[in-house]
């Protein structure tokens, strides 16, 4: 649905500048001098492209990661308009080492130790396939079968192998599996893992089809299950499937805020749904959707990409999966935004295009349009809470920018490239932003460059500890990438290719 009477806010894609309300005081929160590279080069391995899923289990940071992504996207329908392709990769995914990996990082010594490999496994037509290809999600929980908190992991799996499922662990080094929800044997992936109430919520986030069409954010289904014991496997479902309108193509991410479960779906031909419930008297549970119609945007805020509670309030980041350009189903480009709801459920656009609504007319409250700005932020990736302040990380798409044609593309970025060219494009735009506000409306950038480098395309975990703000990337462009070389295209090493983690620390607590 398309929004309604929307109003100009700020060219898409002009250059970045600072918020235009005065910069904050008190608490002096983290900048880009506070952090620090503890990973680079995906520990080591460039097809360790993601940090997928990031938790502090017992003294210690765990990231899973997610490998060979550009491999991957080569072989999905429809496959991205890129000359050349922007990693060397074999045509057969399958000759690509994408063994998802663990790795646990001990601050007091500064040492990272990799925990757990995915296994080679019998594939349906292949000799050996990997048994999980990433690691997209991770919680601590201790239900009635764990003798004491235990790290989970949900997983995703290639089409040559069985369905995902969950590993466990007691002492974040030994790993085995437990039973996965009873979902459609197309499920390929689920990364949200959300406790509430003595129960682990979950839901698929991506699924196979036809050879070739799997997409790793739209699921076969759209329920919420949920167990209050995950070595006993009594999972049950928590939701009607997509609350009962079949728009709602995904649950994408939950959160738990005063009192209630909320849950953001997937939604392309309306825009992102929010639901919310007490959780009274047990599953499935009696829901209330909050926001509908992409906050009154439509499609252009497909997805609730990130949620977060942060000074009695909860926060929405939204987005348009793929980086912001759904390909299979044609949605954007477009920006993404940051929604502020109450527990009344009234809300408030903080970030994004002034438009009005049912709601009345919403302006973005910290005077930034689309993306904070940036036309090439597909979405609001992660939202952290450290100390005072609210932490907010965007995946940019800028650097897929020399090995696209442009002629696609909207008007106003036509007009910047032919202005600038491709490599000044980059150059501006080029790397992820990581953004902080102590009152979610005045908004200062932590970094603009992927924490100055480029190739750093998202901010996809950040996780608050008493050590500091640890902060996980997703970098693809490893471990090659594609430069133009004395007028012609070459793969070259990439130093700065794969996943890297930051760790910040206040130099005045």
């Amino acid at each position: 649905m398309a929004p309604l009477g929307e109003l100009p806010g700020g060219l898409r894609g002009e250059l970045p500048r600072t918020g235009p309300l005065a910069p904050q005081t008190g608490g002096s929160g983290l900048r880009e001098s506070d952090f620090r590279l503890i990973n680079q080069s995906g520990f080591g391995d460039g097809l360790n492209n993601y940090a997928h899923s990031m938790a502090w289990f017992e003294g210690r940071l765990y990231v899973g990661t997610t490998r060979g992504t550009w491999a991957m996207t080569k072989i999905n329908t429809p496959v991205p308009d890129l000359k050349p392709w922007p990693t060397e990769c074999p045509d057969d995914v399958y000759e690509v080492d994408r063994r998802a990996e663990i790795w646990a990082y001990t601050p007091e010594t500064d040492t990272w130790i990799r925990v757990f490999q995915a296994p080679y496994v019998k594939g349906r037509t292949k000799a050996v396939v990997p048994r999980y290809i990433g690691l997209r999600g991770m919680t601590v929980f201790q239900g009635p079968s764990d003798a004491k908190p235990c790290l989970y992991v949900s997983t995703w799996a290639p089409q040559q192998a069985e369905p995902p499922d969950i590993l466990r662990s007691e002492d974040g080094v030994a790993f085995g599996n437990v039973p996965r929800p009873p979902w459609d044997v197309t499920v390929r992936s689920f990364r949200t893992l959300q406790v509430f109430k003595g129960r682990v919520h979950t839901s698929p986030t991506g699924s196979s089809g036809a050879p070739g069409k799997s997409q790793e954010c739209v699921a076969s289904e759209s329920a919420i299950y949920c167990t209050d014991d995950m070595q006993g496997a009594r999972w049950v479902a928590a939701s009607p499937d997509g609350f009962g309108d079949p728009t709602n193509l995904t649950v994408f991410e939950m959160a738990q805020f005063n009192g209630h479960l909320y849950a953001g779906t997937v939604n392309a031909e309306q825009g992102f749904q929010l639901w919310k419930t007490e959780g009274e008297g047990g599953p499935p549970y009696k829901w209330k959707r909050v926001l509908q119609h992409g906050a009154w945007r439509g499609p252009l805020n497909e997805v609730c990409g990130s949620l977060c509670v942060f000074k009695g309030a909860l926060y929405v980041g939204t987005g348009i999966v793929n980086g912001g350009y759904h390909r299979t189903l044609r949605i954007g480009p477009a920006a993404p935004e940051l929604i502020r709801v109450y527990p009344d459920d009234s809300w408030e656009l903080l970030m994004g295009y002034s438009r009005l609504t049912p709601d009345g007319l919403k302006v973005p409250l910290s005077g930034y349009s689309g993306g904070f700005d940036n036309f090439f932020n597909g979405y609001v990736w992660r939202m952290a809470v450290h100390g005072d302040w609210l932490y907010a990380g965007t995946m940019s798409w800028a650097n897929v920018i020399p090995y696209l044609h442009v002629e696609v593309w909207p008007e106003e970025m036509l007009v910047l490239m032919q202005r600038w060219g491709k490599e000044e494009m980059v150059r501006r735009y080029g790397g992820c932003s990581l953004w902080r506000s102590r009152d979610g409306i005045r908004w200062e950038p932590v970094t603009r460059s992927g924490f100055g480098n480029k190739y750093n395309w998202g901010i996809r975990n950040i996780v608050s500890t008493e050590h500091g703000l640890f902060v996980g990337t997703a970098n693809p462009f490893g471990p090659t990438v594609a430069i133009r070389r004395d007028n012609r295209w070459v793969y070259v090493d990439n130093p700065r290719g794969g996943c890297e983690v930051f760790l910040g620390k206040d130099p005045n607590p």
